[in-house]
């Protein structure tokens, strides 16, 4: 009996469907051109809430646009990402960026519709703004940042100037 009731519950397990993200990396090229929007800003605010199906908790991330470097420049944007916290319902999910009221960044964007934009790629969309001792802006890419092996030392995962940045955002815009 006991045998039974093992092996139709080890037929349960293998019957339930699995769900899994994965995510490909993307070129900076392939970034640049999947984005509707990409700015330089500083989140001012959080708020987590459930989707419209209640399945999920997404954060609503609100940015004051710096400087709009691709797309439409208005002073705000406002996107989401999935995960959160609603009471106690706390949502992780592995791969999706966190965000904090000041941090800033630049936001590869890409539209879905008549919803807010979501991160182009994830994390890779996020490229995290910081200033060095002179007081110099330096971009921080992501820690994948292309498509490929990582390679120690590469220049292409070095922080970069703001401008220069800017440059190799606008650089594959006209290439395209």
């Amino acid at each position: 009996m006991r045998r039974n009731a093992a092996f139709i519950l080890l037929l349960a397990l293998l019957s339930v469907t699995a769900h899994a993200t994965t995510l490909a990396p993307l070129t900076f090229e392939q970034l640049v051109n999947e984005s509707a929007a990409v700015v330089y800003g500083r989140v001012v605010d959080v708020r987590s809430q459930w989707t419209e199906d209640r399945r999920f908790i997404e954060s609503v991330v609100s940015v004051e646009i710096l400087k709009g470097i691709k797309g439409a420049v208005r002073e705000t944007v406002e996107f989401t990402v999935p995960g959160g916290q609603v009471g106690r319902y706390l949502n992780v999910i592995p791969g999706s960026p966190v965000f904090a009221p000041g941090d800033r960044a630049v936001f590869f964007l890409t539209a879905r519709g008549p919803r807010l934009p979501v991160t182009t790629g994830l994390t890779q969309g996020i490229y995290r703004v910081q200033r060095n001792v002179s007081g110099e802006l330096l971009v921080v890419p992501p820690a994948l940042e292309s498509a490929g092996k990582i390679v120690r030392g590469d220049a292409r995962r070095k922080p970069a100037s703001l401008a220069s940045f800017e440059a190799s955002v606008r650089n594959v815009m006209t290439r395209q």
